[in-house]
């Protein structure tokens, strides 16, 4: 209720035994309660370790209207990718995740709560390797994909606006991506792995450039690479 409140989200708490105050109401309790009242309103099963997830879900869900036309997610590609969302034209929401992983994860959760008859995928073109990751992913689920070109969503924009830069590219048409790419990623993203491997394990280790080439295919995490060598 605090995380909610924070983001200026009108919340009350009631007993699981209570009756909703509208037919329509969003309402998160525990995967039990969820379980018991499934079809009452729209829940959102949560738990403690995921309670940040779950919060973006209700927002998703409040603010998002419940018959969609037109959804599209425009994803600024890279390590932290952005994210944005339009329902119809309107900007519903942009979220800035902390890895491809997580980014999977937070698609995942906001298609479960939005009807919508058409959805489109629009990625920048920046960042070969996660990009690809991405529209590979996606892919494989049957998903439609465009690719935009970053130039035109990135300028003005300091390196840390990834929801800035999703929404723009959400807003641009790009070119219809249809076969999955075999990911060759660059000397430079590798580098960047081993830099961030070193970060991470606080110095103790630089990841293998084989090992970096798995983390930037998806193969492994890099938490899983520096697990491996320490």
């Amino acid at each position: 209720m605090h995380l909610l409140r924070e983001r200026k989200i009108d919340v009350e708490q009631r007993s699981i035994d209570d009756p909703l105050p509208h037919r329509d109401s969003i309402w998160i309790g525990t995967p039990q309660e969820v379980a018991y009242r499934q079809h009452e309103g729209r829940p959102i099963a949560a738990q403690l370790e995921s309670i940040d997830e779950m919060i973006e879900e209700a927002i998703f869900a409040l603010r998002s209207p419940k018959q969609t036309h037109r959804l599209i997610i425009g994803l600024d590609t890279g390590p932290r990718p952005g994210l944005a969302w339009l329902a119809d034209g309107v900007l519903i929401d942009t979220i800035q995740t902390e890895s491809i992983e997580e980014c999977f994860t937070r698609i995942e959760a906001l298609l479960q709560h939005q009807s919508f008859q058409h959805l489109l995928f629009r990625l920048g073109n920046g960042s070969p390797s996660h990009r690809d990751r991405l529209v590979n992913a996606l892919l494989l689920k049957g998903h439609s994909v465009e690719l935009v070109k970053e130039n035109k969503t990135s300028r003005g924009l300091n390196r840390q606006q990834h929801g800035v830069a999703a929404v723009r590219i959400a807003t641009l048409s790009g070119r219809q991506v249809w076969e999955m790419t075999e990911i060759d990623p660059s000397e430079g993203e590798l580098r960047d792995i081993q830099r961030i491997s070193r970060n991470k394990s606080n110095g103790r280790v630089t990841i293998p450039t084989e090992l970096a080439r798995k983390v930037a295919k998806g193969e492994v995490t890099i938490e899983q690479a520096i697990e491996q060598i320490i």
